[in-house]
């Protein structure tokens, strides 16, 4: 073999290495591709599945690790139920196609489930039938599986032509950039979008970069500073030139959003737009955003809300009667002012506490009742000696909670008009039939009492005289009673003239000195001076006198009746007090009513008498009875 032929041999075997180096350069390269692209890879026997090369991502994405999967059909370990098949079903289109992509579901080694976008492409090496499947994880979301997709194809490209890395590469370069325009024209329709947004909404914005600078302002906000005589080219101007005569809240604001990084909300008055606004402001990534809604016809709105609630809480508090609202759970959520200036400071507490005292709920409340019923309910109930009635209708508030409307109305006064009305009509029923038998009775009771002492001034009658005078007595009383029935029938006029109560009891003090001497007893009186009032003398003659004798009856020897005389709230006051031993508390109430007595010989028409006179003189009585006495009160209003 010549030199020559050596030589070129030679040349030969050094390009043959060269080809075999470069060949093994880019199988190492392929094969740190295959093993650390960031997609799961594997290569099966296109008939029986068998994996025969996997890289670590497709394991990892698993749960296996890559010896686990060697020689494992991957058509049945990783394929979830329902989606066995996949890999079979596809074998017509990867023949007609070459490749082909499809999504399916696989299964991890703990048996959760994912959803995967699984590349198969066949190839043929040596007669033999092998698949390159590429799986992706599209879990995270459409982004992903497009960039995925983008890497997908790339890799398709790769193995198709990867003879020609060049333009492998040069694919790559324009699918990048294809998917730059792409996210670019995305990332302009959006703000495109964004802007439309913005100009279209009626609330006034503008967005101010870290600098400082107005970078966007609305059509909304240039024309509400337009409107109110402001200059609205508000973008590239500086925002502390254009705002130094700006509502110094906001201004503030704006400052702690943009230093801080928390967005804030408020209601202020903002000068630039002349209007009541919601001021919100947010930060974003290249500055804040704040945003201007005019809260005008809203602010008016709540305004006349809240003037028809004065409305109607003043309603509430110039009504006489106790209101309040209560909860399901007894809390007093409302009490008018009556209410509170008679239970005191009672918001949020428990009715049952404030008004009764009580540490739960009342045996017989009714709350629970008119809450499913839905229907208002009447009644009475005693609180600190007073009478109210309750009207309770139940009502949905505004924020749909349940609550029950209360009013107390306090009726101790009509009822004790009522009692005395009773009285009176009592006192007029004796009247009238007084007025009736007294004519009948009294002229046959003369007539006997004349007959009785005739026979009592004989002398043959001697003997029975002691019977005649106690005939005589009892007739007499007889007589009293009828005197008092026609005193208490009296219902003509009688003439008032101006007297005054002090000069008439220091004119009766003699007579009833002597009646306390004569039972051991004394009588004091505190009279202060008193103005006159429009009276009779002989009826406030015949009330004092029938009430210091009772008072001197009541008292026991060696006790003191006290006569008292003053002027307190616009009446004049008499009070007739003894150290007695009081009155039952049964029939303290029942007091002036006819023949309703506590002595023996009493007829029960004294006090009948006095309220006839004190009801002639529009004057009140009232009794203050307790175990050591009784004081009898005159109300007389001063004229």
């Amino acid at each position: 073999m010549s030199n020559d032929q050596i030589m070129e041999l030679k040349q030969r075997v050094a390009l043959l290495e060269a080809s075999l180096t470069d060949v093994q350069q880019e199988n190492e390269i392929w094969n740190r591709l295959f093993l650390e692209v960031n997609w799961g890879m594997v290569v099966v026997d296109a008939k029986s599945g068998k994996a025969l090369k996997v890289n670590r991502s497709y394991a990892e994405m698993h749960g296996y690790s890559p010896l686990e999967l060697i020689g494992k059909s991957v058509y049945g370990l990783v394929c979830a139920p329902g989606h066995k098949n996949d890999l079979l079903e596809v074998d017509a289109k990867i023949h007609n196609e070459d490749r082909y992509y499809y999504n399916s579901v696989h299964v991890k080694k703990d048996g959760s489930p994912f959803p995967v976008r699984i590349n198969n492409q066949e190839v043929t090496v040596k007669s033999g039938r092998f698949r390159i499947i590429s799986t992706w994880d599209i879990t995270d979301s459409e982004l992903k599986q497009r960039e995925l997709s983008q890497y997908r194809e790339s890799l398709e490209e790769l193995v198709k032509f990867r003879a020609d890395e060049l333009e492998r590469i040069n694919e790559q370069l324009r699918s990048e950039i294809r998917q730059k325009e792409n996210a670019e024209h995305e990332l302009a329709r959006a703000n495109q979008e964004m802007f439309n947004i913005l100009e279209s909404i009626g609330d006034c914005f503008k967005a101010v970069n870290r600098d400082w600078v107005i970078t966007y302002a609305n059509q909304a906000m240039v024309k509400a500073r337009e409107d109110n005589g402001l200059d609205g080219n508000l973008v590239g101007a500086d925002y502390w030139e254009v705002h130094k005569d700006s509502n110094p809240r906001i201004n503030e604001a704006c400052l702690k959003v943009m230093n801080d990084g928390v967005p804030t909300r408020f209601e202020t008055y903002a000068y630039t737009i002349g209007k009541w606004t919601e001021v919100s402001i947010y930060p974003t990534a290249s500055g804040i955003s704040i945003f201007l809604r005019n809260i005008e016809a809203r602010r008016k709105m709540e305004k006349a809300i809240e003037d028809e609630h004065r409305r109607l809480y003043s309603l509430f508090n110039s009504f006489p009667g106790l209101i309040y609202l209560q909860e399901e759970n007894h809390k007093i959520r409302y009490a008018n002012h009556s209410f509170q200036a008679k239970f005191g400071s009672c918001i949020d507490k428990h009715c049952y506490e404030v008004i009764v005292g009580l540490p739960g709920p009342c045996h017989d409340c009714i709350s629970e009742v008119i809450l499913n019923n839905l229907t208002p309910m009447w009644r009475e109930m005693v609180s600190d000696s007073r009478i109210y009635e309750v009207y309770s209708q139940p009502f949905i508030d505004a924020d749909g909670s349940r609550l029950v409307f209360k009013v107390l109305i306090d009726v101790t006064d009509r009822r004790s008009a009522d009692r005395e009305l009773a009285r009176l009509e009592r006192l007029n029923m004796v009247g009238e039939m007084a007025a009736g038998i007294a004519h009948e009775v009294r002229n046959p009771l003369t007539t006997v009492r004349g007959f009785l002492q005739l026979l009592q001034s004989k002398e043959e009658t001697s003997a029975y005289h002691d019977y005649f005078q106690l005939m005589t007595d009892e007739l007499d009383r007889a007589n009293l009673i009828l005197t008092d029935f026609l005193s208490l029938a009296r219902d003509k006029s009688v003439e008032f003239e101006p007297i005054n109560i002090s000069n008439i009891v220091r004119t009766l003090a003699p007579l009833l000195n002597s009646d306390a001497f004569n039972q051991d007893k004394t009588i004091v009186l505190e009279l202060e001076e008193v103005p006159d009032l429009l009276g009779n003398g002989n009826e406030l003659r015949q009330l004092i006198l029938n009430l210091a004798r009772n008072g001197l009856e009541a008292t026991p020897a060696g006790t003191t009746l006290t006569i008292s005389s003053s002027v307190q709230e616009k009446c004049i006051v008499l009070k007739v007090r003894d150290q007695g031993r009081g009155v039952d508390p049964e029939i303290l109430d029942r007091l002036g009513t006819p023949f309703l007595t506590t002595k023996e010989s009493g007829t029960g028409l004294g006090l009948a008498i006095c309220q006839s006179i004190a009801v002639r003189h529009k004057a009140s009585i009232n009794f203050d009875s307790q175990g050591t006495g009784t004081t009898v009160i005159v109300k007389f209003p001063i004229n």
